[in-house]
């Protein structure tokens, strides 16, 4: 048997790399978030979890690096933001 070449697209980021690009007040959250899923992939079931954490996590530490990131975040998780609900963009799109 011969193994296949991992494709960009399936390869995994590296927990250590995303721990050096979050910000220290982001780095207890995601050991948590880490530890469970590490946890959860000594059955192999659980390996895609523990890839779909770490993607989630590499994309975060990209996103919380602009500039009024936290911002926006608390305006949104508090329902004070500009934003719109999905429901209602839709229905614009739709209309136009």
């Amino acid at each position: 048997m011969t193994a296949e070449p991992i494709s960009p697209s399936e390869d995994t980021p590296d927990p250590r790399g995303i721990l050096r690009a979050l910000p220290a007040r982001e780095h207890e959250g995601f050991l948590a978030v880490y530890g469970e899923a590490i946890d959860g992939a000594r059955d192999p079931e659980g390996w895609d979890y523990l890839r779909r954490v770490l993607r989630a996590w590499s994309a975060r530490a990209f996103a919380v690096r602009q500039p009024g990131f936290y911002e926006a975040e608390e305006a949104a998780l508090n329902g004070t933001g500009e934003g719109m609900l999905l429901e209602d963009y839709i229905r614009m799109r739709r209309g136009a």
